[in-house]
């Protein structure tokens, strides 16, 4: 078993210097690539900022508190459209038959089509997500042992996010080339930067137990927004429920791939 991890971890490397070069090839559009994300985020963390220029709280959380939420759920989702971001994107495989390829290797498909190209823009809204969780923990003054799990939890987050993509991704199996379902995905990960209580219970339901978001980013951060004392639990909780969560969802898209049928693209 070790030897297998050894053996993809190497394969992982190699195939992210391939991936940094291949970006770099385009120098041009890499650097417009990360100029144009850092700008979609800056506008989006512009709305947040209107909203407390006219209100002093959202449903009880004040300004550093959801700032440290945004930050925390930006952190997680880049690291996520960084590296994993092909996990969303298995209508693009099926429908253009690129899966059948992966198939004929002697390597996990799930493991080529993860390591196959990233989303170099992704970098950016990394970077912006750092500094708004950075200053976020300095205006919270959070100065415990526990701001050492921050990087756990957020690459934590990101499994959860990666695991919620490729159950989304299931139905291309199914449906070569169905992504519908994958594009509401994308967009219920925007409701992670902002608390689970302010929604609907329906919606706090989904975000809990269907597509479990919530695990992302809100409650792992309640305990440094100090929301509640269960708070340290899931500390605890959410890397173990990270792990599992995106074991069983390689198992089963693992499962679900005797359903796929080529395009004969």
């Amino acid at each position: 078993m070790m030897n297998s991890m050894n053996r993809y971890i190497n394969l992982y490397y190699e195939y992210f210097k391939v991936n940094i070069k291949g970006a770099l090839v385009y120098s041009t559009d890499f650097v417009f690539g990360l100029v144009s994300m850092l700008i979609k985020n800056i506008m989006k963390f512009l709305i947040l900022i209107f909203i407390f220029v006219h209100l002093d709280n959202i449903k009880g959380y004040d300004f550093n508190q959801i700032l440290f939420l945004y930050g925390f759920a930006t952190v997680s989702y880049a690291i996520w459209h960084c590296f994993f971001i092909n996990t969303i994107s298995m209508a693009h495989y099926t429908k253009n038959g690129l899966l059948d390829g992966f198939l004929l290797k002697p390597i996990s498909p799930l493991f080529q089509i993860m390591t196959d190209g990233f989303d170099d823009d992704g970098w950016s809204e990394l970077l912006f997500g750092i500094l708004i969780l950075a200053v976020a923990i300095g205006r919270l003054e959070i100065m415990s042992w526990s701001i050492l799990l921050i990087p756990i939890l957020v690459v934590s987050g990101a499994l959860i996010y990666a695991s919620i993509a490729l159950l989304g991704s299931i139905m291309s199996f199914i449906s070569v080339g169905y992504n519908n379902l994958s594009d509401v995905v994308m967009d219920m990960f925007e409701f992670a930067k902002y608390p689970l209580t302010i929604f609907p219970n329906v919606l706090r339901t989904v975000m809990t137990i269907i597509l479990p978001i919530g695990f992302a980013s809100y409650f792992p951060s309640a305990y440094f927004m100090s929301t509640f004392e269960e708070g340290k639990i899931y500390l605890l909780l959410t890397p173990i429920y990270a792990v599992i969560f995106f074991a069983v969802t390689c198992k089963l898209w693992n499962y679900s791939l005797r359903f796929y049928k080529s395009s004969g693209s």
